[in-house]
């Protein structure tokens, strides 16, 4: 069974999210609009599915991510790591620093306002992804529908609202998770947006495509405004006359102000508080075209491989069928401005990350719904397909709840979320027995230490510290203080705590000023078992 490993409450959200979905595409052909608010809520329940399966912050990014945004969470305007740097930091290093300037601060806001409102846990942490995944659908639906038709739009919504990736980075699985999801949601905004204007020419989508780019940079940087660059793209092609018309780029340039305006103001203020931090930033973020920063060195083609297979499915047949979805779809959009956007949109990305020399796996996901979509005119011509040339009405109503069910089913994954997010393969499931022993780990000094106390020899995981500072309110370190350390920090009032793991020197040991704090024996044993996790990164 696929589903045989999860326990009964993970099951719950499960079930009543295929419950809904197949009640959505049972209503679709009739009642469109409660079809999609079912796609909706079955897409939420299946995002909080994922989201509860880990009752811990995956290493790296989504701990890091999480323990910025609780200290954003008592002033937002001061995103910091250590919000006390006792030890002294490093600017450079985004791992251990002060103030955090590594990424843009509106996902980490959401996050913010998420753990301020329910609390600090990973579950705060994910909600808000919970909730842009399950809007994100309801985008795709729209243009779908605007570029082609119904059908296309809604098993695209369908098989995006499934598909393993974009839940795994809800669940904070992949990196880089929540800023992710946030900058896929921003962007594919801004292109609904876009479509909805090219079909209406009213204004006041010129203002949510300002709003939506805007946001999309205070995600993700420069990249957020992908769709100014395709809107020049689609112009230049379409309307080769107008491109030495500066009225006719008028609508381009008030909707580019309103994104100015949102996230501008962000720029100056950091420029001018944090200016050596935000310096190096932007230099740091210019870098990673030119090059490899932090190790994340792939082959030419690694988009085209492994990275694809990633997102949308391993085997052979997966690049041809998103290929075949794409070509149909731009054979059957009528609109010419609609058809140069979707090759655009996809050429562009994936030349653009193929050249910059800095690659991760989720950099070509904001072309994704363009994907999805693609599939779903393939499911929706097939079935249209079916209802014309299937005499017997019976089968002709079976085949056309079946295909895509059977699609959708296939894109979740369920064995591949079973093997990652429970016990069942514990040697092949992303290191997940040391991730729950660091928070035993956690849990078990809980009560043992104040807020006053500075904790060091606090890491299990690599960078273990970083949770133990979100799930405690204290500093803590991963490595044993030196004798100077020790005193640099009582210099301060602060008191001292070592975890003992067995390996603590003479000199804390015998300080009667050092609180030692004790970890279960069992739990010990297993820590040292679990050595070999402590100083490799995580590679996904």
């Amino acid at each position: 069974m696929p589903i045989s490993h999860f326990e009964t409450q993970q099951i719950n959200p499960l079930i009543l999210s295929g419950v809904i979905l197949l009640t959505s595409v049972l209503l679709f052909q009739k009642h469109k609009k409660i079809s999609l608010a079912l796609l909706f809520i079955g897409t939420l329940c299946l995002g909080y599915f994922i989201a509860n399966l880990d009752h811990f912050l995956i290493l790296w990014d989504e701990q890091y991510h999480a323990l910025v945004a609780k200290n954003l969470s008592k002033d937002f305007l001061r995103p910091m790591l250590y919000t006390d740097p006792i030890l002294g930091f490093d600017y450079k290093d985004w791992t251990n620093n002060h103030v955090w300037l590594h990424k843009q601060p509106l996902f980490l806001w959401q996050l913010a306002l998420s753990i301020k409102l329910f609390g600090t846990t990973e579950l705060a942490v994910r909600i808000p992804s919970i909730l842009m995944h399950a809007i994100i659908p309801l985008f795709i639906y729209r243009m779908g529908t605007i570029m082609r038709n119904e059908e296309t739009g809604y098993y695209g919504a369908l098989l995006f609202a499934v598909a393993y990736f974009p839940l795994e980075l809800v669940a904070g699985g992949y990196p880089t998770d929540h800023n992710d999801v946030a900058f896929l949601f921003y962007v594919t905004g801004s292109f609904w947006a876009w479509y909805e204007y090219q079909k209406s020419q009213n204004k006041y989508w010129l203002i949510a495509i300002g709003i939506f780019s805007g946001c999309a940079v205070l995600v993700k940087w420069l990249m957020g405004l992908l769709v100014y660059v395709i809107w020049m793209i689609t112009k230049t092609i379409v309307n080769p006359r107008q491109t030495f018309k500066l009225k006719s780029y008028l609508p381009l340039v008030y909707s580019g102000m309103v994104s100015l305006m949102v996230f501008l103001p962000w720029q100056i203020y950091i420029s001018t508080k944090y200016p050596i931090e935000s310096a190096y930033e932007y230099k740091l973020n210019a870098a990673h075209f030119f090059e490899v920063i932090e190790g994340h060195s792939q082959s030419t083609w690694f988009h085209f491989t492994d990275a694809l297979n990633v997102m949308y499915g391993s085997g052979v047949m997966i690049p041809l069928l998103l290929l075949l979805g794409l070509i149909f779809l731009v054979l059957k959009t009528p609109n010419k401005t609609y058809k140069v956007a979707l090759i655009s949109s996809v050429v562009f990305v994936y030349v653009f990350y193929t050249l910059a020399a800095t690659k991760m796996i989720s950099f070509t996901i904001i072309v994704g719904p363009i994907m999805y979509l693609g599939l779903g005119h393939l499911i929706g011509s097939l079935i249209l397909w079916i209802r014309n040339k299937v005499k017997i009405k019976i089968l002709a109503h079976i085949l056309v709840f079946l295909i895509p069910l059977s699609v959708a089913y296939t894109a979740l994954n369920l064995r591949k979320i079973q093997n990652y997010h429970t016990d069942w393969k514990p040697h092949d499931n992303r290191n997940r027995k040391a991730e729950q022993i660091e928070m035993q780990f956690i849990n078990s000094i809980k009560d043992q230490v104040n807020d006053d106390y500075v904790i060091f020899n606090a890491s299990i995981t690599v960078n273990g510290h970083i949770p133990v500072m979100f799930y405690t309110d204290n500093i803590a370190y991963s490595f044993i203080p030196s004798e100077s350390q020790i005193e640099k920090i009582r210099a301060q009032n602060k008191k001292v705590a070592v975890v003992d793991l067995g390996e603590l020197p003479d000199y804390i040991l015998n300080d009667d000023g050092i609180k030692i704090l004790e970890v279960d024996e069992v739990l010990t044993e297993t820590i040292k078992k679990s050595n070999n996790y402590t100083n490799v990164m995580i590679s996904l």
